[in-house]
């Protein structure tokens, strides 16, 4: 098995067959033939034939066409039955010698040869010798024996073949009256026996050069093939392949995480899963125009940010309801980041330009506008001073926002028991504002719940939170009621907060607008607080959204990575 390396050291392969050995390419063409199990099958076919020749030989004597085949004088019955038999036989057991692969390939291959050479010298002396023409059985044996041993053997095989011919002429005009031997066409039958072993030779050298390249091209495609299924597995980006009728191929891990940890199976269509991505996939396939904001999912999942491309097309360009698809699905919360993360170092750059020369001005007009009220006579120059000074500080803090803004560093994510930490919290935020335990509940179920996120950031979020449901309450403050109520949401098992308050709420018109830059219904306001709030909770891989409740006042909610214990 190899090992190859992606990032970290991950096996990527692995030997499927423990019975049957798949051993790097080597230098002997014979221990790679020996080692495939085509070797197997040839020997099991070549087998098979062996038996089909013993039956059909069997045939012959039993239905008496033995002797209508061959000259009554040089036959001899008795040893053509027997011999059939036992080659019968020694098929049948080569069959079992065969499945269990024992004794090794070249062992057998020996064994059958000799087997053959003996059996076929046999028939042929039986029949009357080499004129019957049994004897060219033996050019398929020795070809056949070229394809598994090395040539020095398969030359050997043909020389004893050549010789137990001649042997056999020479027995017969020993053992028969009035034999005249065939020493030419015993000759003629050796050269050609051993130009067969010679051709078949080469033939098999080039047959084992071609399963050498074969064995060492199916590997690497192979080899590619898992590395490339292991990497779209791997992969951030969700991969998902469709027929162009909808019909799910293959997903990667990315994209059954982004659709919410969703099951498919043969016999799935993307309309089934998400009907809007199912339109845009219709909408680009058919050339109409592209709408490039991303798909908003069920409470809990992030929004999609898709992309398509063709993998192959049907030949009509008139149809397009054939072929297959790929749907790239990236988390368009992630892509606002990185957008996010560009605009927010090009105003640090501005920022940090600029805030000096604005500061500076600020300062010499507040302290103006200060000297003015000391010396201000009249209530119209006291009432003037006063919007100066209440205006710098305005513009300071716009300066103070817009430079955290720029500031804002990425979390680092601490696991956070969310129950106990709340409850740390309001103790700390009533005391600054001056407020009673009542009017800030805790329920979290369970109370075990664990989150991922930057306590320090966590802090700035839910301080930000609270302290706009006092200051956008229009109510006095004794009677403000803050509700945080939180659990793990069902579907997407994620764990999430409400952040409720009994306030007048927010108009539908304004809600599209909270969470946008320097948007703000007070004139006391900059516009940034929930923004930087929506920046930092994502920057730490949650998501908030405002809710509207049936009850009245203003729900934010705020769905947090779950810390697995």
């Amino acid at each position: 098995m190899t090992t190859t390396k992606i990032y970290s050291y991950t096996r990527i392969d692995k030997q499927k067959d423990n019975n049957v050995s798949y051993p790097l390419l080597t230098n002997s063409d014979n221990r790679l033939l020996r080692n495939s199990p085509d070797a197997w099958y040839r020997l099991r076919l070549f087998n098979y034939f062996r038996g089909v020749l013993s039956l059909f030989f069997i045939t012959i004597y039993l239905n008496g066409w033995l002797l209508q085949l061959i000259p009554s004088g040089f036959a001899r019955p008795e040893l053509f039955i027997t011999t059939s038999v036992i080659y019968l036989a020694a098929s049948l057991f080569f069959i079992a010698t065969i499945i269990l692969r024992k004794p090794g390939l070249d062992t057998q291959v020996i064994v059958h040869t000799l087997v053959d050479l003996s059996c076929i010298i046999l028939l042929m002396h039986a029949t009357g010798g080499v004129r019957t023409g049994l004897g060219m059985l033996l050019i398929i044996t020795i070809s056949m024996t070229s394809l598994f041993l090395h040539y020095r053997i398969t030359i050997l095989f043909a020389a004893i073949s050549a010789i137990a011919i001649i042997a056999e002429q020479i027995y017969s005009q020993f053992i028969y009256i009035n034999y005249s031997p065939a020493f030419t066409q015993a000759g003629i039958l050796g050269i050609l026996i051993f130009i067969s072993a010679l051709l078949t030779t080469f033939t098999a050298k080039r047959l084992k050069e071609s399963e050498k390249l074969a064995e060492e091209t199916s590997q690497e495609l192979e080899s590619l093939v898992q590395m490339n299924e292991h990497i779209i597995r791997s992969m951030r980006t969700g991969i998902i392949v469709i027929k162009n009728n909808g019909l799910i191929l293959m997903a990667n891990n990315a994209a059954l995480e982004l659709l919410g940890n969703i099951k498919i199976d043969p016999h799935t269509n993307i309309k089934n899963i998400s009907v809007q991505l199912y339109d845009r996939f219709i909408d680009w396939n058919n050339d109409a125009i592209q709408n490039h904001q991303p798909i908003q999912q069920k409470q809990g999942l992030p929004d999609l940010q898709p992309g398509f491309s063709h993998i192959d097309k049907s030949s009509n360009p008139y149809d397009k309801h054939h072929g297959r698809t790929l749907i790239f699905l990236e988390d368009a919360t992630q892509l606002a980041q990185r957008f996010q993360q560009v605009k927010l170092a090009s105003l640090g750059r501005l920022t940090a330009s600029i805030a000096h020369e604005i500061r500076n001005p600020l300062a010499a007009i507040n302290h103006a506008g200060q000297l003015l009220g000391e010396t201000a006579r009249d209530e119209a120059d006291t009432k003037l001073t006063k919007i100066i000074n209440t205006q710098v500080k305005r513009l300071n803090g716009i300066v103070e926002n817009v430079l955290q803004l720029s500031r804002q560093q990425r979390g680092t994510p601490e696991v956070i028991n969310l129950y106990q930490w709340l409850i740390h919290f309001r103790e700390e935020f009533i005391a600054t504002h001056k407020l009673s335990a009542y009017q800030i509940q805790i329920r979290i179920i369970p109370d075990t719940i664990q989150i991922l996120f930057d306590t320090g950031q966590l802090h700035q979020v839910m301080w930000n939170l609270c302290s706009n449901a006092l200051n956008h309450s229009k109510m006095e403050i004794s009677n403000l009621m803050i509700n945080i109520h939180g659990e793990i949401d069902d579907i997407v098992n994620q764990p999430y907060i409400d952040i409720i308050d009994n306030g007048y709420g927010i108009d539908k018109e304004t809600q599209t607008h909270i969470f946008e830059p320097f948007f703000t219904t007070s004139s006391e306001g900059t516009g940034l607080g929930l923004y930087i709030t929506k920046e930092v909770i994502e920057s730490n891989r949650a998501k908030i959204q405002y809710i509207s409740p049936q009850t009245g006042g203003t729900c934010f909610r705020i769905y947090f990575q779950q810390a697995h214990r």
